[in-house]
């Protein structure tokens, strides 16, 4: 017996298919016709579950949504707990209303995204920030050695897992504990983040689109449809399992988008990046110029990537071979702080522009403070080491240009590192030229790039003794933090108050104090 008609409806069959009209199917559709008559008219879409004109269906893909956020369309098993089966059980509908979380929680992170990277020319930029892990590092220092020559200016910065440590005993200059504090953390604990970015000496980026593939060092940018880079952006192995940190710096830098996941799986390698770094020509060389703000705890883990061994008890001999590694340093925070003190740059009074920056700027001595009074935009996220680079070496130029008045004596404001005991005529300051303070008994009087001496008063012997009455805060990159004003303009030393010989910090995944 043929099959029924019902199911391959001749009726329905046109165009190319009329031929299909054959008289004999006709006649056995006339056989079994009484059979069928108290069914309903064959079609394709019998199905009761999805016929858009059965008011009795359980699921339509075109309905509305309801309260829950689900389709109006999961009938009589809907809401939660509804007692459904299938896409209409609690479960499922569970999952659904997870996945929207997800959903919302991405888009939330991409409008962050997108106004952190702007549109236009900013967000081009953006997309010149090059993250360098373990397996593109010997291509983008191959990119960085042929680029170098012809962009002699680096900016920097680095993230780190925060201080966790304090150093006890007795100090000559605050400037030398704080070194010993920069050498105890730095000692103990590992960069997370290195960013650079190359400038001209006239202040320029290396081009978008390079026509030379001999100036990128014949690397694979040349005609591609992305842009080249400007700034590199290293990401070294961390563990959270197995490396000391400060929690609450870890948080911060998690919530400013650092994927410390992929750090210990792909991270790379300290040992090795310090090698190819001294070989690359980006140190060692003194027309190379390197751009930093408030770089002391910066410099010490570049250092010590490539000592491969702790860093010298004595800031002495430290200064000696930081000035080995990196012979030409810009600090930006010295050189405003220098200007801010003595209304002058270069040995010549502030220009009125000059001047009402610094005004304008009073005690605020952060990155980004500088950078909104000079009007400079950032580009990509805030505390990842590749933007704060890029913002930096913005800054520099707008500063040199703007209250340098386009030219930086040398002499004066080379080499010095805020914070660090100065070089040259820093060492030795006129106590008498400048305001001072009592400090536990003490009298206090910076010198000219933030570090401070100790005077005795009241017959009081011996040099001050560490502070601490505070654990250790927050402390990311200090050029990233507001610090307090501590008289005349100069911000602090060390990125928080003293703690011992420990604060608060994680280690191996468990709380130590």
């Amino acid at each position: 017996m043929p099959p029924g008609v019902n199911r391959f409806n001749p009726q329905i069959l046109s165009g190319p298919f009329s031929h299909a009209q054959q008289p004999h199917l006709q006649h056995h559709a006339s056989q079994h016709q009484a059979p069928t008559s108290n069914l309903p008219p064959p079609s394709f879409n019998t199905h009761h579950n999805f016929n858009q004109n059965n008011q009795n269906s359980n699921l339509n893909s075109f309905s509305q949504l309801n309260t829950n956020g689900l389709a109006a369309g999961f009938g009589n098993g809907g809401g939660i707990g509804g007692g459904g089966t299938g896409l209409a059980s609690r479960e499922a509908q569970m999952g659904f209303m997870h996945g929207a979380a997800l959903q919302e929680r991405q888009l939330a992170r991409e409008q962050m995204r997108r106004s952190s990277g702007g549109s236009g020319a900013k967000s081009q930029l953006k997309g010149r920030i090059r993250d360098v892990w373990r397996g593109n590092l010997a291509q983008e220092m191959q990119a960085l050695r042929g680029l170098i020559e012809k962009y002699p200016y680096i900016s920097m910065d680095t993230e780190f897992p925060g201080i966790v440590a304090r150093p006890m005993g007795a100090f000559t200059t605050k400037a030398d504990y704080h070194y010993q504090t920069l050498r105890c953390n730095v000692d103990l604990l590992r960069v997370i983040q290195l960013g650079v970015t190359l400038f001209s000496e006239e202040g320029e980026l290396p081009p978008a689109q390079p026509n030379d593939g001999s100036v990128l060092g014949g690397t694979t940018y040349q005609n591609q449809l992305v842009p080249s880079p400007c700034t590199w952006q290293f990401n070294f192995q961390f563990s959270i399992q197995d490396d000391m940190y400060n929690q609450e710096s870890i948080e911060f830098l998690s919530t400013a988008g650092l994927d410390l996941e992929r750090n210990e799986k792909d991270g790379i390698d300290p040992v090795e990046f310090g090698a190819v770094l001294i070989s690359s020509g980006l140190v060692l060389l003194d027309d190379v110029k390197w751009i930093s703000f408030h770089s002391g705890y910066d410099f010490g883990y570049l250092v010590k990537l490539m000592l491969c061994k702790p860093l010298p008890e004595d800031e002495t001999e430290y200064r000696k071979l930081l000035s080995i590694f990196f012979p030409s340093i810009y600090d930006i925070k010295y050189m405003v702080k220098h200007a801010q003190r003595n209304q002058a740059v270069n040995d010549a009074p502030l220009t009125a522009q000059a001047a009402s920056i610094l005004n304008n700027l009073g005690p605020k001595s952060g990155l980004q403070d500088l950078a909104d009074e000079l009007g400079i935009k950032r580009t990509g996220n805030a505390h990842q080491a590749g933007s704060d680079s890029l913002l930096t070496g913005k800054t520099f130029w707008d500063v040199k240009r703007n209250i340098f008045n386009g030219s930086i004596d040398d002499e004066k404001y080379l080499g010095q590192v805020w914070g660090l005991n100065g070089v040259g005529s820093s060492l030795q300051p006129t106590m008498t030229n400048f305001p001072s303070t009592n400090l536990s008994g003490m009298e206090e009087a910076p010198n000219l790039n933030g570090a401070t001496i100790y005077n005795q008063l009241n017959g009081n012997q011996g040099p001050p003794s560490t502070p601490g009455s505070t654990q250790p805060g927050l402390a990311n990159t200090p050029s990233n933090q507001h610090q307090q004003n501590q008289g005349n303009g100069i911000g602090t030393m060390t990125p928080s108050g003293g703690g011992g010989v420990f604060g608060n910090f994680q280690y191996g995944g468990g709380l130590k104090r």
